[in-house]
């Protein structure tokens, strides 16, 4: 079922939880533009979806084709030119701006200027293992601190579906129950690891790491959970679990008084739906097109958005209808630049990658 539901079949339902996952990270960063808190909280937690989507679709995918290098070649395509063409576009842009703004050439591609080696390790994907004294421009320039996590997510993937696939096949268990095993082990020792990482973060000298709490709860291996509710989601449909695994989901946040786990339970119950109740269009009707065109472009949008919102003043926290209309600008004037450069010229630059087989 998992594989029809997932991997094989256009799911129209699957693709619009994409595009609403970009959505609500561009809703947080125009939120915080806008000074409506209120919005900046509940956005911020599109990441999570992005999370469990990819965990349920990256195992669909190894399930069609379990090959570790053909893997790492599609994903290595997908990605790797998009990400690394914002990250020169920005980096030409930071580099404009520090120059005209009167700092010597020197200093800025330096050894410690912020155009200098050090950017590398934006490029790498390095930028949640390696804590810095500045968080916003060594760890998060851009909003790319989940990049880390998405790299650290796909490295991983082939090797958890073999380790899955393999326990499912000796103890004739299944997959769910391992994969279920392991998202239980990652949520019990995740408090654990947080106070470890935070106890090395604060042993090294003063100033050297800027907002631990922060980098501490973003570092990759705190966010595998996240991965884990969707890689345990798609052993649960495949498998004919779905009811079980759902009703855990809607089940564990009253565990906790609902103050944690909230949002990985809807959203993990979110696409469950959209797995097992599939939303039905005509294919290569105009509505297909559409959804395919905005989920295609949804990944352009969630690295380039951030470019655009310093041509937006920043206003001190509050509220009242205007600044309501002046997120809805930001939200408009985003959507409408990054999805029509897309069509007009990302959509081809990525076709020249996905051609070369």
């Amino acid at each position: 079922m998992a594989q029809s539901a997932i991997s094989r079949n256009p799911n129209p339902a699957l693709d619009l939880l994409r595009v609403l996952a970009a959505a609500m990270v561009l809703l947080v960063h125009a939120g915080q533009a806008a000074g409506l808190d209120s919005v900046t909280w509940v956005g911020g937690n599109g990441v999570l979806l992005f999370f469990i989507l990819s965990g349920c679709l990256t195992m669909a995918s190894l399930d069609r084709q379990p090959k570790p290098g053909a893997y790492y070649a599609g994903r290595a395509r997908r990605i790797l030119p998009l990400y690394w063409l914002v990250l020169a576009v920005r980096f030409a842009f930071d580099a404009v701006g520090y120059l005209a703004g009167g700092m010597p050439a020197g200093q800025v591609f330096g050894p410690n200027g912020p155009c200098g080696p050090r950017y590398l390790r934006y490029v790498f994907f390095l930028q949640m293992w390696l804590p810095s004294e500045d968080w916003m421009l060594w760890n998060n320039r851009n909003a790319l601190w989940t990049m880390s996590a998405f790299a650290f997510f796909y490295l991983l993937a082939p090797w958890l579906h073999r380790l899955l696939e393999g326990l499912g096949l000796r103890f004739a268990a299944g997959r769910f129950w391992g994969s279920f095993a392991l998202l239980l082990a990652c949520l019990g020792g995740k408090g654990l690891l947080g106070r470890a990482i935070e106890q090395a973060l604060t042993a090294l000298p003063a100033g050297s790491v800027d907002n631990i709490s922060e980098f501490s709860a973003k570092n990759p291996p705190m966010e595998l959970y996240a991965f884990l509710f969707g890689v345990t989601l798609f052993y649960a449909v495949k498998e004919g679990r779905a009811l079980l695994y759902g009703g855990f989901c809607l089940l564990l946040p009253m565990a906790f008084g609902f103050e944690r786990m909230a949002w990985e339970g809807a959203f993990t119950a979110l696409v469950l739906l959209a797995v097992c109740l599939p939303c039905r269009v005509r294919p290569g009707g105009r509505a297909q097109r559409a959804v395919h065109f905005l989920s295609a472009g949804s990944f352009f949008l969630y690295l380039a958005h951030p470019m655009l919102l310093p041509l937006f003043p920043v206003l001190e926290p509050g509220g009242g209808l205007a600044r309501w209309g002046y997120l809805a600008g930001i939200l408009a004037v985003c959507l409408a630049v990054c999805y029509l450069l897309y069509g007009l010229a990302v959509r081809r630059f990525e076709a020249l990658f996905a051609r070369r087989r």
